[in-house]
């Protein structure tokens, strides 16, 4: 009969061997799972909610890379910070968005589209103020006269106005627009005649 006590005391050995072989091999990922990272690209996602007409110096801090599968990135998303234009954006963007090469006009006044001027009126407060209008408002422009209230621009974009916090109840302001081309004259008729009033969506 041959002696076994040799074998006994390497049989520990060889157990642990075997286990760390076998914990290597699970710890090491499967082809699918390497395929997978294969596909994940780099993708720009805003990490806090942002304004149209935020420009790109602004968002910068604001803006996390992160590794997206390709049937999870939309059509035209950045992958780097270096991809971002000089520009502004051109629409209200949330936390969690993809920003897109679209996402993006050279100024405001481009992301509003083929068909829009830029002009500033000068309003009181109440004009204004008074329909809680602040910038990226899209808004009805009204001329007021004695006895009627007349729309002369549908869809007009507030493209920058002033904080409210900081005008007393008698102050004016100048607040620029972005106007429909079409209705340009009767706007600025009616703003040297201080009859415009905004109102809000």
């Amino acid at each position: 009969m041959k002696d076994l006590r040799p074998l006994k005391r390497f049989a520990p050995a060889a157990s642990a061997f075997v286990l760390v072989a076998l914990g290597t091999l699970l710890a090491l990922p499967s082809d699918d799972e390497a395929a997978k990272a294969d596909l994940r690209r780099p993708t720009l996602v805003l990490s806090t909610d942002m304004e149209s007409g935020s420009s790109t110096a602004n968002l910068v801090s604001d803006v996390e890379v992160k590794m997206l599968e390709l049937d999870a990135r939309a059509s035209g998303a950045l992958s780097s910070l270096d991809e971002l234009p000089d520009g502004v954006l051109v629409a209200d963007h949330v936390a969690g968005q993809q920003l897109l090469s679209s996402s993006f006009a050279a100024n405001v006044v481009e992301g509003l589209g083929e068909g829009f001027v830029a002009l500033s009126v000068r309003l009181d407060a109440e004009r204004w103020v008074g329909p809680l209008v602040t910038t990226g408002d899209v808004v009805d422009v009204y001329d007021i006269g004695v006895d009627s209230a007349t729309p002369i621009a549908r869809r007009a974009v507030v493209l920058k106005s002033p904080s409210p916090t900081d005008l007393g109840p008698g102050d004016d302001a100048v607040v620029s627009l972005g106007v429909p081309e079409q209705s340009l004259s009767a706007v600025l008729v009616a703003a040297s005649e201080k009859r415009i009033w905004l109102v809000g969506p």
